[in-house]
C-alpha cells in the first residue's frame, strides 16, 4: 500500500488540503489529515472548519468535503495513519508546519513496508498543478480558483449566464481573512448566487479601514451577512453593520457569532436597559444538529419543516432577552429539541434571519443552500423595491392637463 503526500508549502490556512482533496478524489482514495498548526495572529480564524462531529480543523479541510463529498474528519495521529497505509492507499497533505516532520514520517513508513509517493503543487500562471517532488514530473494540472475561492478546472468551468443588476452584498471581515483564512461563506455565497445565475459583488468591512470608509461601503451594499467569528467576538464593524441593517431596512444574515450581534444590535435600539445577550452553554453543542422551523414563519419558507446545519456553539441567546425583544417583532423562527432558540427573524423587516448554526458549510456547487438562495432572492427584490420607491420621490408625474402650468 502507499501513501501519497502532497505538500502545499504556503502558510494559508484556506488551501490546505485542497489540492489533496482533488487528488483523492480523481484517485477515488481516502484522505486523512495530520495534526497540524496555522499562523493565529497572521490568518486569524483559520481553523474555522467544523467538521459533523463538531471537530474543529484547518479551513481548508472545507474542500475535502466539497470536492469529495465525504466529512474531512477529526486530525488523525501519525501512527493511526500508518496504521491504516497498511491496508489501503491513502492521501496525506503537508503544509509547512508540517515538513520538518515529513522526511522523519516517510522512514517510519517504509520501515513498516508502506511505500510512499511524494508530490508538491506549484502555482504557474494562476493556475495550480501537482508535480513528483524529485523529478517535476507533472502528475494533475489546470486547476485554478475563481473570484469566491472555488475550485475548478480551467478547461471544464463553465461560464454562468447571468441577468439583472449586480447585488453588492457586504461581507463583516476582511478580504484576506475570507480568501486566505475562512472560506466558506464566501464560496457559498457564490453557489448561491450561480443558481440564481444572479450576478453579486463582495464588499469586505475591515476593521482596518475608518469609520467613513465603512459607511460608504454600507451606503453602497444591497445586504449585509455576518458570519461567525468565534475568535474575534463581535466588534465594532459587525454592531455597525446591524445597527444599519436595522435603520435603512437592509437584508441581513448572521450566522453563530453574528447572529448574537444583531440581536443585541436590536436591544439596544430598542430597550433602555437590556439583559445579556447570551449565557453559557452547560455543554456545547458541536457538529450536525437538527433544529425543528415554527410553522409560517418567514424561515420555513426556504427551510421547510425542519433543517441540520453544523454547530461548534458554546453560547446561547439568553431566553428572557428573546422575551423583551418580543414586542418589537423578534421571533424565534426554530429551536432545538431541547427548546433552546436556533434562529430568529424580525417582523416588518425585509430580511432579518441569524442562524446558531452554519448554514455556509452545507452548501456545494451543484447544491447550493437553500436559506442563502432565500436571502439573495430576498436582496434582490428589496433593491427592486427601493430604487422604485426612489424613483417615485424624485421623479415628479408630468401633470393630466399641461395648459393649467400657463400663467
Amino acid at each position: 500500500m502507499t501513501i501519497t503526500f502532497v505538500a502545499h508549502l504556503t502558510p494559508e490556512p484556506a488551501l490546505y488540503g485542497a489540492l489533496a482533496a482533488i487528488l483523492a478524489e480523481l484517485r477515488a482514495l481516502p484522505l486523512l489529515h495530520l495534526p497540524v498548526s496555522h499562523d493565529e495572529e497572521r490568518f486569524p480564524g483559520g481553523r474555522g472548519h467544523i467538521t459533523a462531529r463538531g471537530q474543529r480543523v484547518s479551513s481548508g479541510l472545507l474542500w475535502v468535503e466539497r470536492l469529495t463529498g465525504r466529512d474531512a474528519g477529526a486530525e488523525t495521529p501519525w501512527e493511526t495513519v500508518r496504521e491504516r497505509a497498511l491496508r489501503e492507499d491513502l492521501v496525506v497533505p503537508v503544509n509547512p508546519a508540517l515538513l520538518p516532520q515529513l522526511e522523519a514520517f516517510i522512514a517510519d513508513a517504509e520501515s513498516h513496508g508502506v511505500a510512499v509517493e511524494c508530490l508538491r503543487v506549484v502555482k504557474k500562471n494562476q493556475r495550480y498543478q501537482l508535480e513528483e517532488w524529485e523529478s517535476g514530473k507533472v502528475r494533475s494540472n489546470g486547476w485554478m480558483q475563481d473570484d469566491v475561492g472555488r475550485w475548478t478546472v480551467g478547461s471544464v468551468a463553465q461560464p454562468v449566464m447571468r441577468s439583472g443588476q449586480t447585488l453588492r452584498v457586504a461581507l463583516a471581515g476582511t478580504a484576506q481573512q475570507h480568501h486566505d483564512a475562512n472560506p466558506a461563506m464566501m464560496a457559498a455565497l457564490g453557489d448561491a448566487a450561480d443558481a440564481l445565475a444572479m450576478p453579486i459583488e463582495l464588499l469586505f468591512l475591515s476593521p482596518g479601514v475608518s469609520h467613513s470608509q465603512r459607511v460608504r461601503l454600507l451606503r453602497n451594499a444591497d445586504a449585509i451577512v455576518l458570519p461567525d467569528d468565534p475568535c474575534a467576538g463581535p466588534g465594532a464593524v459587525e454592531t455597525e453593520a446591524a445597527d444599519w441593517a436595522l435603520e435603512q431596512n437592509l437584508p441581513i444574515l448572521g450566522t453563530g457569532s453574528g447572529m448574537h450581534v444583531m440581536v443585541a444590535a436590536l436591544a439596544q435600539q430598542c430597550l433602555a436597559a437590556p439583559l445579556p445577550c447570551t449565557l453559557p452553554l452547560a455543554a456545547p453543542r458541536l457538529g450536525n444538529h437538527r433544529m425543528t422551523v415554527q410553522h409560517r414563519s418567514a424561515l420555513a419558507a426556504a427551510a421547510g419543516s425542519a433543517l441540520t446545519l453544523r454547530y461548534h456553539q458554546h453560547h446561547r441567546l439568553n431566553p428572557a432577552l428573546l422575551e423583551d425583544l418580543a414586542a418589537a417583532g423578534l421571533q424565534v423562527a426554530a429551536a432545538f429539541d431541547d427548546h433552546d432558540c436556533a434562529a430568529v427573524t424580525l417582523a416588518d423587516h425585509p430580511f432579518f434571519t441569524g442562524l446558531a448554526g452554519r448554514p455556509e458549510l452545507a452548501s456545494r456547487r451543484e447544491r447550493p443552500q437553500p436559506l442563502l438562495m432565500a436571502f439573495l432572492q430576498q436582496v434582490r427584490q428589496s433593491k427592486r423595491t427601493r430604487e422604485i420607491s426612489h424613483a417615485a420621490l424624485t421623479t415628479s408625474a408630468p401633470p393630466a392637463h399641461p395648459h393649467f402650468l400657463r400663467g
